[in-house]
């Protein structure tokens, strides 16, 4: 029997399997060198500050909670597609989350979904950049933004965007290393700030409020006392041993969502056939190739998925819509599109895939749609 076929299957370099190695000879693994050195990475060339965080729903948490200090507002937007990270790090910390409908093309924020929502109590707008697209309506939210006093914040979960020629046009970008994301160290995030003068507060927040970290405490033989501030915070770092797999796995990011494009443009020749009962999310020049997402037949979605187990192919949805939610139903656009996560499906992708566990994974889902085609309807309604 051939072995199973993941969705993810963590890679990590050499390059980053040496730094870890020099890290943990070098005794410090706490926050430190590394991740000042990650941070400098994001904030030496496009200005503002950057602070390693545990992950990007810590990045998020302190977006959070600088928003609060920025505006007496309370509802924030986000996308009904995303993970639950985006809505609730701002439900955490005390906004009205108001989930906006999505772009049936890219089930990513428009502009035009967005401006209906806006109140006088608008406080941000979350773009997210989903499945390693870059959201295409960014600077139209960033013009909305700008003319109704409105904070702009990326969540970049899913894309790192060093590569890009444009800085973020967002006040604050957050930031994934989880170990499903492009560049893996188990868990970690970073948060990106544009107005440096944020710095000093988003650092006392994620340091439990305290003026100065650990490092920086020991620095001589005779330890600093703490200092205490007026912050209230919790601890929200990353560590050097975390941040070194990332300063290492920086340096093979183009040539892995090089062969994350190979392996795009391959599932689409190979699922082709298919159309139109499964039709690949399109994608445009650029995009990162995180997650391969497919439309399936909602009918048959869940028999799909069944059938692929049985074949050693494993799937997932990403994501139920956040108006599914029972914290965030209630704040739902009333103009979402009914089931607009019911025919999604994530197919095995990452960086070592083999050419030929895309092949078995293509047969599998065309037998596996033959057959769910084949049985008798559940009552769910089919994709049209």
């Amino acid at each position: 029997m051939k072995p199973a076929i993941p969705v993810f299957r963590t890679f990590v370099p050499e390059s980053a399997r040496k730094r870890a190695a020099a890290t943990i000879a070098r005794g410090w693994l706490g926050y430190g060198p590394e991740c000042r050195e990650l941070e400098r990475r994001f904030a030496g060339i496009r200005g503002g500050f950057a602070l390693a965080a545990g992950s990007c729903t810590s990045a998020l948490h302190l977006a959070a909670q600088l928003l609060r200090r920025r505006t007496p507002r309370r509802d924030v937007i986000v996308p009904a597609i995303t993970f639950i990270s985006t809505a609730m790090a701002f439900h955490h910390a005390g906004f009205r989350v108001c989930v906006a409908n999505v772009d049936p093309r890219n089930l990513m924020l428009s502009a035009d979904a967005v401006a209906p929502l806006v109140t006088a109590d608008t406080a941000a707008i979350v773009a997210v950049h989903l499945y390693g697209q870059r959201c295409p309506a960014l600077a139209a939210l960033r013009r909305l933004c700008d003319t109704r006093g409105i904070v702009l914040i990326e969540d970049c979960a899913h894309r790192l965007d060093l590569l890009d020629e444009a800085p973020p046009l967002a006040d604050y970008a957050c930031y994934s290393f989880n170990a499903v994301k492009e560049v893996p160290c188990g868990e970690g995030g970073l948060l990106w700030g544009r107005d440096g003068a944020d710095e000093t507060a988003a650092r006392a927040v994620s340091n439990v409020g305290l003026g100065i970290d650990t490092m920086q405490r020991s620095a001589a033989l005779r330890h600093a006392d703490y200092l205490f501030t007026h912050e209230s915070g919790l601890k929200l770092r990353l560590n050097d041993l975390a941040a070194s797999l990332v300063n290492g796995g920086l340096e093979s990011l183009a040539a892995s969502r090089s062969r994350r494009a190979e392996q795009f443009a391959l599932y689409d020749d190979l699922l082709a056939p298919l159309a139109p009962r499964v039709q690949p999310l399109p994608r445009v020049r650029g995009d990162a190739c995180l997650m391969y997402v497919a439309r399936v037949p909602a009918a048959q979605r869940d028999r799909i998925r069944t059938h692929l187990a049985e074949n050693g192919v494993a799937s997932s949805v990403h994501y139920p819509s956040l108006a599914r939610h029972p914290l965030f139903r209630d704040s739902a656009s009333p103009s979402m599109s009914p089931d607009i996560d019911a025919t999604l499906i994530t197919l095995p992708s990452f960086p070592e895939m083999t050419p030929e566990e895309q092949r078995s994974v293509a047969d599998a889902l065309a037998t596996a749609c033959e057959r769910a085609a084949a049985s008798p309807r559940t009552g769910r309604h089919a994709f049209g």
